[in-house]
């Protein structure tokens, strides 16, 4: 890409702040709301793209290592993981599986609604 254009992530950003400073105060009612809702959009995108490459390559690592698998197909080893506790191969309270779930969980919250993760006081 030239040097001259933004990151994806730069226009989403300015597009999400340009909504929320200048467009939003002047609208009301459900066009306010429907800007409200393209304004979380854009946010969730931006943290998309911002973390969602290391959230993947993090649970992909996590996921061999339990399953003791080589793959690289990050969905295949959702579907293993889900298969095998389907099939109670996995004791639920088992640490690793919790500790997995846990932090893929924490990823995901970071980029859907990081004020879940924040923690509380």
């Amino acid at each position: 890409m030239p040097a001259f254009v933004p990151s994806a992530a730069t226009l989403l950003q300015a597009a999400a702040d340009d909504l929320e400073r200048d467009v939003l105060p002047a609208l009301a009612g459900f066009p306010r709301f429907r800007t409200r809702v393209i304004v979380n959009v854009l946010r969730l995108l931006t943290r998309e793209l911002a973390l969602g490459d290391a959230a993947d390559a993090a649970e992909q690592a996590r996921l061999q290592a339990l399953l003791d698998s080589g793959s690289d197909d990050l969905p295949a080893l959702r579907a293993e993981l889900a298969r095998r506790i389907e099939a109670g191969s996995f004791d639920l309270a088992d640490e690793a599986l919790l500790q997995h779930l846990r932090e893929s969980l924490r990823d995901a919250l970071a980029i859907d609604n990081p004020a879940w993760t924040r923690r509380r006081a």
